[in-house]
């Protein structure tokens, strides 16, 4: 999947916003105040990737397998975030907060 495929649904001022962002605390700190969900790949995508991967999860706790991916996401209502996990093995979904 090429970069611009990787960053369809965000606007182009989210990914210029995204760009500038000297840190990963700055980086998350926009995804929560733009309300934006991004999966491993866009993440890297936007950040170019320097340094700018989610933390990884795993193993997964209903087969052991290492082969997990995350998607950050902002709970508005609760005022607080974390991450979206899925093990590509099983299928299993979980949440860990931040």
């Amino acid at each position: 999947m090429d970069r611009k495929e990787l960053l369809k649904g965000l606007t182009p001022e989210q990914i210029e916003k995204a760009r500038s962002c000297k840190n990963n605390e700055e980086l998350l700190e926009l995804i929560r105040s733009e309300n934006i969900e991004l999966t491993d790949e866009q993440l890297e995508a936007v950040t170019g990737g320097c340094g700018g991967q989610p933390p990884t999860f795993g193993p997964c706790p209903m087969c052991n397998s290492n082969n997990v991916g995350s998607t950050y996401r902002y709970l508005k209502n609760f005022s607080r975030g974390g991450y979206d996990c899925e093990c590509h093995d099983c299928r299993y979904c979980w949440f860990v907060d931040e």
